[in-house]
């Protein structure tokens, strides 16, 4: 299970809009560096900034300065400079924070306030009903706002605060020509994810 956590390293998180599409990790990395996005090997489950990071993704007026050099090796998985994670979950998880907006029932419209009873953070993607109509609730249909998502599947550029960066179109276009798959994005901040813990 992902920790839910006050704080943590702020990232960006694309996933496939199918929240079960379960890519490798391998894929993953490849489509990564197809993309530009993402270049040479950090670690286990990371990469450098590939060569077109600053065209695919726009930082906005308020952006911090923007690092690629790792200060030292205990700074990967950090939010000290921009890098890319990849974490592969064995099912379809919610990824939020103390930060996500909260959602309303797409049937009746009521503000789901109990949404963290329901689906805490890190857990699967399981069916539940609303408190108020009781209809059939799943979280990634839900309309987060950015704020959160759903996936078994995360590119993360660690480093990204929301309303920093706007991932550019030709972000998505890359991904989908080279994985076939519609994609979409999301800001947290967490821990480093465990893949091992679920």
């Amino acid at each position: 299970m992902i920790q839910a956590v006050d704080a943590g390293v702020p990232r960006l998180v694309l996933t496939p809009r199918d929240a079960t599409a379960a890519p490798a990790e391998e894929a993953l990395r490849l489509w990564c560096r197809e993309t530009g996005l993402a270049g040479a090997p950090l670690g286990d489950h990371y990469l450098r900034a590939g060569e077109d990071f600053l065209r695919l993704l726009v930082f906005l007026g308020c952006s911090p300065t923007v690092s690629f050099e790792m200060p030292d090796e205990a700074a990967i998985g950090s939010g000290s400079f921009y890098h890319v994670a990849i974490t592969c979950l064995p099912a379809p998880t919610l990824r939020a924070d103390r930060m996500t907006l909260t959602p309303r029932c797409p049937a009746c419209r009521e503000a789901l306030q109990e949404w963290r009873e329901l689906w805490p953070p890190g857990s699967p993607a399981v069916e539940a009903e609303c408190p108020s109509c009781a209809a059939g609730l799943r979280p990634e249909v839900l309309n987060w706002r950015r704020s959160a998502g759903v996936g078994s599947a995360f590119i993360e550029v660690l480093g990204i605060h929301a309303g920093t960066v706007q991932p550019a179109p030709a972000l998505f276009e890359r991904l989908k020509t080279v994985s076939g798959l519609e994609w979409q994005h999301f800001f947290v901040s967490e821990l480093p994810v465990d893949p091992s813990l679920h």
